[in-house]
């Protein structure tokens, strides 16, 4: 099946169920929002994400039309963080359209975000697809950000009443690329932070397994005894919080601990 023939039967199989749940479409706002506490935790734990997020679209937004609204949402569908110029859209916040917004059908109805996170791929929407008239002259495209197969969020660049220029489908790819390399980097290094350091003995123990040592060639290496190499191998493993000693190996090249 053609995707462009999923999405359809999938925007279908999101208005059925709309209907089934008596979503009304002249909803002025989105039904579902996090609590002040919640929503509070939530930004707490996506504090890294929100701020690559603004760091990558402000960095673009100066090459861009001004028309344009960007939405970071987590994986559960909230609204982290909306980016967009003021004196254009003034009216977005009276939409109910904030941080701890839900974006799922439920709350807003079939919308780009909500089929993304379903369909687990890039969405557009032209206005007449979705569902709620809250959002009848939204053009949207959202598209998964994925870390290691995770999804971690979505990303949705929109614009109200004004068609997305055919340019924003190759630079939605270009700014997801950036986001997700530069949170991946953050965190890497947030984890690298975290994690108790190895010695220098440790470094060279790790280092020449890297290069295929064997146990018994690093012990005559560098002058330690076999069960000391071995002890090392598992203070190794747990100091960099893996589950084996090749997962170790792949770590510390990551975090360039080893070339």
């Amino acid at each position: 099946m053609l995707a462009e023939d999923i999405k359809s039967n999938e925007i279908l199989f999101s208005y059925k169920k709309c209907l089934e749940i008596g979503l009304t479409k002249s909803i002025d706002a989105p039904l579902i929002s996090l609590k002040e506490k919640e929503m509070k935790r939530k930004l707490q734990e996506n504090k890294k994400f929100i701020e690559v997020f603004k760091k990558c679209v402000n960095r673009a937004h100066t090459k861009l039309n001004k028309k344009y609204i960007f939405l970071l949402v987590d994986s559960e569908g909230y609204l982290l963080d909306i980016l967009y110029n003021k004196k254009i859209y003034k009216d977005i916040i009276g939409l109910g359209i904030k941080r701890g917004t839900s974006f799922k059908e439920e709350s807003c109805g079939t919308n780009a975000i909500s089929l993304a996170m379903k369909l687990k791929q890039p969405i557009y929407l032209k206005p007449e697809e979705h569902y709620c008239d809250i959002f009848k002259q939204w053009y949207c495209i959202a598209t998964p950000l994925c870390i290691d197969n995770d999804i971690v969020g979505y990303l949705d660049i929109s614009t109200v009443k004004h068609n997305m220029a055919d340019e924003m489908i190759g630079f939605i790819d270009l700014l997801v690329y950036k986001i997700v390399n530069e949170y991946k980097r953050e965190m890497d290094l947030e984890s690298q932070e975290d994690l108790e350091k190895l010695t220098d003995k440790q470094i060279e123990i790790i280092k020449k397994c890297a290069e295929g040592y064997t146990e018994l060639a690093i012990s005559m290496e560098l002058g330690l005894k076999p069960a000391t190499v071995k002890y090392h191998k598992k203070e190794i493993i747990k100091k960099l919080r893996v589950k084996n000693f090749q997962q170790a190996i792949a770590k510390a090249i990551k975090l360039n601990l080893i070339d």
